[in-house]
């Protein structure tokens, strides 16, 4: 008993130290403020929107429904407390980060022992990947949070005898938490469902019937959900992707290469423990196959664009296998007991000292594009704050860019006067109410038209009409020329400002 007390205590005090460790790593050099990047700036107008008017809707009436919706709130929470920054927009994420390391050592136990679930816990405390999505205001670590805590709850559901209505909730609870996160909490739905028919089915169809009688079942909650989250504005454009997109293989390579490249240790880890597991006849790792094996699916078939963040929601499965595999591992290269544990701690070090995907010190920047080149990272901060700066000393300027949410969140929902869209089918933008110009004609006739202006243009977006870019670098004066967020980074992402008239 007292050896077992002992055991509980040491367990305890590695998982706090872990997550202190977990909460330091992530919170370290946030308060910079470095620059949002395009896709964070659209959740901290949604936080300003809420602190002025109460809720997620600018000021022309446009919302996002349902999409990112708890993101907001929850941002604009610590926004109201810490104030309206960089640091407040993405401090929940740093608070779901650290959570995911608990909950993952919480499965990892559940499924395997405590051994794995601190291994796993201890990988996902100084992996690289995790630290940094932990510290983006995206709904992204959030989602994986509650898709691992979630498939505990669906785990410990499908191992009871007799159905507990406390894991169905917290199953449930996960699940609409999830989906008013990122539309991706859909895909938690449907798996947890999937995997209570593969295993509990007899039991599960016992209590839908049972229920039913009682007038309330399993099936009109999920139905009720999954309508309302569907009729949701924030889904429509990804349910139609997929419909359009059933049946191609989009995505595949993208994310063979992510995964084999970048983190092919963990996957030969993973594999390693997938066998185990299958040849010692265990049923647990059933779950999380299924887990990655269908946001692989969906990620790699039916989403239009492949992002590393996509796949990132399931990592923690990834890792618990590769925590299987590297005991088995160790316990085959020492079978002396006491040494086994002493094999394993050095492995793991080792690993994580040895590793570049891994960090033992804190960094105060982790670039988004370590692994694969898809995120432009540059100070906007800077440049729109040279941009109000001239629009300031000309007052009656005018400005044109090629992208919405830059300039609603630094200079204001009402600035923008123009917003290049090749191909656009509305003259009028609803989102930030500039007029569409869809041409190289367009453009010019607003340069003639208006006597001061104001251009930003990226070099990436493929959606700026032929020539635009050509004509302002050739008859208009270039202003400034920013290519970078960080001192150090894997590429370099130019954006220009050229300006006509300014005095």
């Amino acid at each position: 008993m007292q050896g077992l007390k002992r055991n509980n205590l040491i367990t305890l005090l590695i998982l706090i130290i872990l997550l202190s460790i977990g909460f330091f790593y992530r919170i370290y050099g946030l308060n910079v403020n470095y620059s949002f990047w395009t896709d964070e700036e659209h959740v901290a107008i949604f936080s300003r929107a809420i602190l002025e008017r109460g809720k997620p809707v600018l000021a022309n009436g446009y919302s996002a429904g349902a999409y990112q919706w708890l993101q907001y709130w929850l941002s604009a929470i610590s926004a109201k407390i810490f104030g309206l920054n960089e640091f407040a927009v993405r401090l929940p994420s740093v608070i779901f980060g650290v959570l995911t390391i608990w909950a993952t050592y919480f499965f990892g136990k559940e499924l395997f022992n405590k051994k794995i679930g601190l291994l796993a816990a201890f990988f996902i405390t100084f992996l690289k990947i995790e630290i940094l999505w932990s510290r983006q205001a995206r709904p992204y670590q959030a989602l994986q949070f509650f898709f691992v805590l979630g498939a505990w709850f669906i785990y410990r559901l499908a191992k009871e005898e007799k159905f507990k209505w406390r894991y169905f909730s917290g199953f449930l609870t996960c699940g609409v938490l999830a989906s008013l996160m990122h539309g991706l909490g859909l895909v938690f739905l449907f798996n947890g469902f999937l995997y209570l028919l593969l295993s509990y089915f007899s039991c599960f169809k016992k209590q839908i019937v049972v229920v039913w009688g009682k007038g309330i079942t399993f099936l009109w909650v999920t139905i009720s959900l999954l309508v309302f989250l569907s009729f949701a504005y924030s889904l429509h454009s990804m349910v139609s992707s997929i419909i359009l997109s059933l049946g191609e293989v989009r995505n595949s390579f993208y994310y063979r290469v992510f995964l084999w490249h970048n983190y092919s240790l963990l996957v030969f880890l993973s594999l390693i423990g997938i066998l185990f597991q299958i040849f010692q006849k265990k049923k647990s790792w059933l779950i999380l196959f299924l887990f990655l094996a269908i946001q692989g699916i969906i990620v790699s078939l039916f989403l239009p664009q492949p992002f590393v963040r996509y796949l990132y929601i399931v990592f923690p499965f990834l890792i618990l296998f590769s925590a299987v595999g590297l005991v088995e591992i160790s316990h085959r290269i020492v079978k002396i007991s006491n040494f086994k544990n002493l094999i394993l701690i050095f492995l793991a070090f080792f690993i994580v000292a040895m590793g570049n995907k891994f960090t033992l010190l804190p960094q105060r920047i982790y670039s988004l594009n370590e692994d694969m080149q898809e995120i432009p990272e540059v100070d906007w901060k800077k440049i729109y704050g040279f941009a109000e700066e001239k629009l300031v000393q000309n007052g009656d300027a005018i400005l044109v860019t090629n992208w919405t949410d830059l300039p609603v969140w630094f200079l204001g929902e009402k600035e923008l006067s123009y917003l290049l869209r090749r191909d656009s089918f509305v003259k009028i933008d609803s989102f930030t109410g500039a007029k569409v110009v869809t041409d190289l004609t367009g453009f010019r006739e607003i340069v003639q038209k208006e006597k001061k202006g104001l251009i930003i243009i990226d070099s990436w977006d493929n959606y700026v009409p032929d020539g635009v870019r050509e004509y302002a670098k050739e008859d208009l004066k270039k202003e400034l020329e920013i290519d970078r967020l960080y001192f150090v980074q894997p590429r370099l992402w130019p954006v220009e400002i050229y300006s006509w008239g300014l005095d």
